[in-house]
């Protein structure tokens, strides 16, 4: 399989590479601090330094690096602004295959990273993957509501998964979204009137 980051396009947007500038946009506040777990959302700028460490050697290093590990990354772009990111890894039966998504604050609500997501989901089940798999912690209800819209089934709980910033243990929930619910989902059925 070809793990090549490639360029999709939908009627808003476009998914593609980014630059390390674009990260930083997307990147620009903690998104731990955002995901509303233990009724604790605040819009905390993040340490640049963590996201710029992850380019040492240049952009292209970074995608042969994310190439090798059989991962893709995606920027969202909405009119040439980076708006959100998808990051996916190989799982180890190598049919499925782990999600992730951001998007900044700015732009929530607006129905883009469903949007985003649809089109990877359909460009990944054309690879051959026969799951896709995504996790929120308990508390994220944007990330939950998402993955509904699109479809996602619970899979698994991972209890007491991370301490929260409040200290409290906080569940891992996993969703899971096979081709063939996927398909059944978005695939018209065409009703034929018979003659009697």
């Amino acid at each position: 399989m070809n793990y090549e980051t490639i360029e999709l396009k939908t009627k808003r947007l476009v998914i593609k590479k980014g630059e390390k500038e674009d990260f930083l946009k997307v990147y620009e506040y903690d998104f731990s601090a955002l995901q509303n777990v233990d009724d604790v959302f605040k819009l905390e700028k993040q340490d640049k330094n963590k996201i710029e460490s992850w380019f040492k050697g240049g952009i292209k290093k970074y995608y042969s690096k994310i190439k090798k590990a059989h991962m893709f990354d995606w920027i969202i772009y909405l009119n040439d602004k980076a708006i959100g990111n998808v990051l996916t890894e190989d799982e180890e039966d190598k049919k499925s295959i782990n999600l992730s998504f951001n998007i900044h604050p700015n732009y929530w609500g607006k129905g883009y990273m469903p949007e985003a997501l649809e089109m990877i989901i359909n460009y990944l089940y054309s690879l051959g993957y026969d799951n896709i798999i995504c996790s929120y912690l308990d508390g994220n209800t944007k990330a939950k509501r998402t993955l509904g819209k699109l479809g996602f089934k619970p899979y698994k709980i991972e209890k007491d998964f991370i301490k929260s910033s409040n200290g409290n243990l906080t569940d891992l929930y996993k969703t899971i979204l096979t081709k063939e619910d996927w398909f059944s989902r978005t695939t018209k059925i065409n009703v034929l009137k018979g003659s009697l």
